[in-house]
């Protein structure tokens, strides 16, 4: 390998951890939304099933690295507020599987809101400049996002 083909491995070394760095901690600093009284799991939960619709308690657990008995804890609390509701497995009628309702719709977009409240102020003092580069970074996030998550890469 080249010196130049090694200092392009770096730079993408370094670039990749320091997105990841960034991206995480800006998630968790903008997602401690006071007054809603959910964990950031129960936010990602909600969100993943927006995003990917109805899912097995147990795919649940492993994609957010918790136990299954917590994960089922947290489902019952999100179903006895109506943000979900389970429905049979159609391929496996021992198994169910937990779809977001339009309340858990509701409450994830108010989340999503009070959340971009605490960037917003941030953002007036940025530059025009600044502020087209992160359009830009949050097209490019989303692009690599789909990327990342699509079962065929």
């Amino acid at each position: 390998m080249s010196q130049d083909q090694q200092d392009e491995v770096s730079d993408t070394d370094a670039l990749a951890l320091d997105l990841t760095r960034a991206s995480g901690r800006f998630s968790r600093i903008a997602g401690q939304a006071s007054g809603l009284g959910y964990s950031l799991v129960a936010w990602r939960v909600l969100a993943e099933l927006e995003h990917s619709g109805a899912a097995r308690v147990s795919a649940l657990a492993h994609q957010q690295r918790v136990a299954q008995p917590s994960m089922t804890g947290l489902v019952h609390r999100l179903q006895g507020d109506g943000w979900v509701e389970r429905h049979p497995d159609p391929e496996d009628g021992r198994a169910s599987l937990v779809s977001i309702t339009p309340e858990g719709r509701t409450a994830l977009d108010e989340y999503r809101r009070v959340s971009a409240n605490r960037v917003r102020p941030h953002l007036n003092e940025l530059s025009d400049f600044d502020r087209a580069t992160l359009a830009r970074a949050v097209e490019l996030m989303q692009r690599l996002s789909e990327q990342i998550d699509d079962p065929r890469a």
